[in-house]
């Protein structure tokens, strides 16, 4: 992986487009999944459509692959040019108002690449991301070289309520990105609809957040063509139904990655058995 990541990205496309083949038609990488999930997410769609759709997925998903593990040789110049970020202005706000920034992201398209904004704003300018630990001790190490790139702190799920009020009572504004989409690891009560689909959500983000005086905010995701992406802060803003909900900025944090899958759907992780269909045989 180290000697591939310095080559250019033209080329590991390359080995990337020799790849979609194998994951898709040899492997058959989860497809039984994969096609279920876009079934029931997309009901009125013909089986055409939802058949495109799996092939984009599975493309960009072994795109994924590639431009994760790019990180540990892109240059910042390179990453600036495949990277645009707006409404920066919408954090620097909220860090001047004295309060700490949680970012909110799903998982579509590259998102090892996301934490690019991390530079692009004056403020906050401590940041961090939170993970969750890899057993296997030479993948946890690599992927911990990867998303350390931009001088962010890597805290571990455990410790998160820990490190992040320490932070607090240091006074210094933060950002820390929550990838919020994930299966909940126990039997959480609370559920929203999510692509017409009953959907257990965790709440962790916004209960950690009034600990903390964090104001929460949505990252959009676009991608506007192959290893390029436009990131945007969106403000969360619950409508009146969210609004009678015990954890409403969760629930609104729901409804806008779902009006972010829809504009391209190929960019989610459809492979994650999010709703428990499947023993994960394949």
């Amino acid at each position: 992986m180290r000697l591939l990541a310095r080559l250019p990205l033209s080329l590991l496309y390359l080995l990337s487009d020799v790849a979609y083949p194998i994951v898709y038609h040899v492997i058959r990488y989860r497809r039984r999944l994969v096609r279920e999930n876009l079934r029931c997410s997309f009901p009125e769609k013909a089986e055409s459509e939802i058949k495109a759709i799996e092939k984009k997925f599975y493309r960009g998903f072994c795109d994924t692959f590639i431009e994760a593990f790019k990180c540990l040789s892109i240059s910042d110049e390179e990453m600036q040019r495949r990277v645009e970020v707006r409404n920066c202005e919408l954090p620097e706000s909220i860090a001047a108002r004295g309060k700490n920034v949680f970012m909110l992201l799903g998982h579509l398209g590259c998102w090892e690449w996301y934490q690019e904004v991390c530079v692009r704003y004056r403020a906050p300018r401590r940041g961090a991301e939170i993970y969750k630990q890899i057993e296997n001790p030479y993948f946890a190490s690599l992927m911990h070289e990867i998303r350390s790139r931009w001088d962010t702190t890597q805290i571990e799920m455990q410790q998160t309520v820990r490190t992040l009020l320490r932070w607090k009572a240091e006074g210094e504004p933060f950002l820390c990105g929550f990838i919020q989409d994930q299966r909940p690891d126990t039997k959480i009560k609370d559920k929203v609809t999510f692509f017409n689909q009953v959907t257990y959500l965790s709440p962790g983000a916004e209960e950690i957040a009034r600990k903390v005086n964090a104001v929460l905010v949505y990252l959009d995701v676009e991608k506007t063509r192959r290893g390029h992406y436009r990131l945007t802060f969106i403000p969360m803003e619950p409508d009146e139904e969210e609004q009678q909900e015990r954890f409403p900025l969760t629930h609104c944090f729901w409804r806008l990655i779902e009006q972010n899958i829809r504009r391209q759907p190929e960019l989610w992780l459809w492979s994650h058995n999010r709703w428990c269909k499947f023993e994960l045989t394949e």
